[in-house]
């Protein structure tokens, strides 16, 4: 399975849920791609992403996740 290639559409759309859930202190669901497979998570996001930051950091009850932004093909704030 080839991961999808988003547009800067989709990319800055992401963004935007990831840091409107931060501040809003909403949970967001993620739709991701690793190791060729796709994958969820729900989860609150700990701290916004800066312009130079690479990772997404958020936590749920399985603990502490640091998500690289390049591997989120979908965000939905809960």
């Amino acid at each position: 399975m080839e991961k999808p290639v988003l547009d800067l559409n989709q990319l800055e759309y992401n963004g935007s849920m990831i840091y409107d859930a931060h501040k809003e202190r909403k949970q967001v669901w993620i739709k991701y791609f690793k190791e060729n497979q796709f994958h969820e998570i729900t989860c609150s996001i700990d701290k916004p992403m800066g312009v130079w930051d690479m990772d997404v950091k958020c936590s749920n009850c399985d603990g502490k996740i640091k998500l690289p932004f390049n591997w989120i093909v979908q965000v939905e704030v809960i």
